[in-house]
């Protein structure tokens, strides 16, 4: 998939510019922005690559992750710069309803790991440019094919692990056959054992 760039007024906040290449594997789409003290990247990872298809089987109000530390990404697009706001780098996954993209709570790591909002100046710059961004990925004409994308991706991540879980749990019965069969064979030499003249003894009704 092309790149594309686009730009967007954001009245006190200047010219924000836009930069987004798709990942055609996953449908998460990488957006590059810039505006006055705005720098780096984000991933924009549709809903759907982050729902078990079995579990959700319908949409919740949450149809967009932004991954703002691309080292958290679900994507292979890591080799750019995280976005920071006013030199301040936004703490890893937003959940997004791009019905009202610009709620978006932008938060920051602490020192103990924990995250906290940004300081006011900064979070209202963020809400800004990331309301901008996942406007434009709702509003984008392909979409429905990066939401395919990402549903076909899932689907073939949870094939691997229920194949898996079944597989573990047909050898659960097979040991558990096994279990079975054996101990009906001890039974069996029991009786014999417990029989006064070596006749097997009826199993109880």
């Amino acid at each position: 998939m092309d790149a594309r760039t686009v730009t967007r007024d954001l009245g006190p906040y200047g010219r924000l510019t836009m930069q987004s290449l798709a990942d055609p594997d996953t449908g998460t789409v990488r957006y590059q922005l810039r505006c006055p003290h705005v720098r780096g990247s984000v991933v924009m990872v549709p809903a759907l690559l982050l729902a078990d298809p079995i579990l959700a089987k319908e949409p919740g109000p949450i149809d967009l992750y932004l991954f703002a530390r691309l080292d958290n990404a679900v994507s292979g697009q890591r080799d750019e710069r995280p976005l920071t706001i006013n030199g301040i780098e936004l703490a890893g996954r937003i959940a997004v309803d791009t019905r009202s993209p610009y709620t978006i709570d932008a938060r920051r790591t602490t020192q103990n790991g924990s995250t906290e909002r940004m300081p006011r100046s900064s979070w209202q710059l963020a809400r800004a440019v990331l309301g901008t961004a996942a406007e434009h990925w709702a509003q984008r004409e392909d979409r429905n094919t990066l939401e395919g994308l990402a549903r076909q991706s899932t689907a073939q991540h949870y094939l691997d692990i229920y194949e898996s879980a079944l597989e573990q749990r047909r050898q659960a019965v097979e040991r558990a056959e096994r279990g079975v069969a054996q101990a009906q064979r001890d039974l069996d030499q029991l009786r014999i054992l417990a029989a006064p003249d070596g006749t097997p003894a009826a199993a109880p009704s």
